[in-house]
């Protein structure tokens, strides 16, 4: 190739990477509302990377000033990064209650009960799951989940559709409200010791591209009705902490998510700063590649966050530990 030529491939490729990496941002500030703006809000950790890669290629081939303008967008897209997943924004919790919360997505059903009971056993005090099937909910009992976790509040369905949480605690368990076909199962926890007794619930959001197909519409949808119902159980639990954890079909470049994040809700791995882990798919040749499984905490601190992988499923289930304070009128 000349010199002519390999120049000009090097400035195209600099300015095709600037470009996408620019879209990326701004598809991050803005609702998600089509498959376009989903696919660069969610690809923003990957647009950083293929914009170094045009970074180099600028200085490579000494467009200074082209130079300049990508490394701009690349610095401004890792401290985007690296705020939400390194730098770690405890809340200030002083005496606390420590609950272990594992969350799990169990892919129809097919989850491998066995390793979810045992793992659950030694790590959990509390499980929620989405797509629970009539049929998982005995293969669980087979395997023994009631002996460690008595108490619980299901609704199981085929498909996709079920959903539930298992707790060590005996529980009081709230109505299942459904806003727009969102079920969010919830129960107060009876943790001896705390002032106030934590809500506890889980979610299961509908997918943007359910079976490839274009489904934003009914995601953002449940995204709405999700912060309906993250405000009304604010409400509800007052002072008291609440958890929330679940398959949120949403990565914290997506708008509607961060749009979750009010009222004190906060997310795991932000509170944490535990690095970069996505949860799906698990189930493939290659790792990992989004983060659409979280678990928010309200008058409460997560400390620490961990992936699993469950045999059988496509998600990697999350294990946060949750500080929750004794006495939150004291701290």
């Amino acid at each position: 190739m000349s010199p002519k030529s390999r120049i000009a491939l090097s400035t195209t490729l600099a300015v095709a990477t600037l470009l996408l990496a620019l879209l990326a941002l701004i598809a991050r500030t803005q609702p998600i509302s089509s498959i376009p703006g989903l696919i660069l809000a969610v690809g923003s950790p990957y647009l950083s990377l293929a914009a170094f890669a045009g970074l180099l290629a600028a200085v490579s081939c000494r467009r200074f000033l082209l130079a300049l303008a990508v490394g701009a967008v690349v610095a401004v897209t890792l401290a985007i990064q690296v705020s939400w997943y390194y730098i770690e924004r405890p809340s200030k919790i002083l005496a606390h209650h420590d609950i272990r919360v594992l969350s799990a997505n169990l892919r129809f059903g097919e989850a491998d009960p066995s390793f979810v009971v045992a793992f659950a056993e030694d790590n959990a005090d509390v499980i929620t799951v989405s797509e629970l099937t009539a049929e998982e909910v005995q293969r669980l009992k087979e395997a023994g989940i009631d002996k460690s976790f008595p108490y619980a509040q299901l609704v199981p369905a085929e498909g996709a559709g079920g959903i539930g949480l298992w707790s060590r605690f005996p529980i009081r368990g709230l109505s299942a409200p459904r806003h727009r076909g969102v079920l969010f199962p919830a129960a107060r926890l009876q943790v001896p010791g705390l002032r106030f007794e934590p809500l506890v619930a889980s979610v299961h959001i509908y997918s943007p591209v359910a079976y490839d197909s274009d489904t934003v519409d009914t995601w953002r949808g449940e995204m709405s009705s999700a912060k309906v119902q993250l405000e009304t159980f604010a409400r509800t639990a007052g002072p008291a902490a609440v958890i929330i954890g679940g398959d949120y079909n949403s990565t914290p470049d997506m708008r509607q998510f961060r749009d979750l994040l009010t009222n004190g809700f906060r997310d795991a791995v932000e509170q944490t700063g535990s690095g970069f882990a996505p949860t799906f798919p698990s189930n493939t040749w290659y790792p990992p590649v989004i983060t659409i499984d979280h678990v928010l905490t309200r008058n409460a601190s997560a400390s620490t966050v961990r992936t699993v992988e469950v045999p059988g499923s496509d998600h990697r289930a999350l294990l946060v530990t949750v500080k929750v304070p004794i006495d939150p009128t004291a701290s």
